[in-house]
């Protein structure tokens, strides 16, 4: 009995390592994309790695879906700064608690497109707060701000299509 329990949580271990793993990979690759995709705003990012996230949040417990987010904002460290990292965890708390939270309320009528539109405006949202603390520039921001919500909407859209075909496609994959 104990090395079924044990077995469980080797698995369980592994399934978030891979999953962190790969959010850290597509962390990369959505710096490479945006630089192209969005040449006029240096600091957005498509955000491909949220879909590791919207997929946690679907799939795994609470505890061990925020493990994931929180991780994935730590490991970006690796490709950015430590005022980014600041930037990027107080965005993705906010992120993932108003994801989690709508997902909890709102799972009989939303999809993962619905859950990471909200995830992204709250992103956007706590990255603008802590920029304005940090640095304090006013209309600037206020400017900017309304760019960055559009384009956080339409690419929140697409990240949520993504996770919406890549829950369909493992569900497939473990009923076969």
């Amino acid at each position: 009995m104990e090395n079924l329990s044990n077995h469980v949580k080797i698995r369980k271990l592994t399934q978030i390592a891979l999953l962190v793993s790969l959010s850290l990979i597509l962390s990369y690759f959505d710096i490479l994309i945006s630089r192209v995709a969005f040449p006029f705003l240096p600091t957005t990012k498509i955000g491909f790695a949220n879909v590791i996230v919207v997929y946690a949040i679907y799939q795994l417990d609470f505890k061990e879906a925020f493990l994931i987010a929180m991780l994935k904002s730590l490991m970006s460290l690796l490709l950015g700064n430590v005022i980014g990292f600041v930037i990027s965890l107080c965005a993705s708390f906010l992120s993932f608690f108003g994801m989690y939270g709508g997902y909890l309320v709102l799972k009989k009528i939303a999809s993962p497109i619905s859950i990471s539109v909200i995830g992204g405006f709250l992103h956007i949202v706590g990255q603008l707060l802590v920029v304005q603390l940090i640095y304090r520039l006013g209309n600037v921001l206020m400017f900017y701000s309304a760019i960055v919500v559009f384009v956080s909407l339409i690419t929140s859209i697409l990240i949520g299509f993504i996770a919406l075909q890549l829950l369909a496609y493992m569900k497939k994959q473990k009923n076969s």
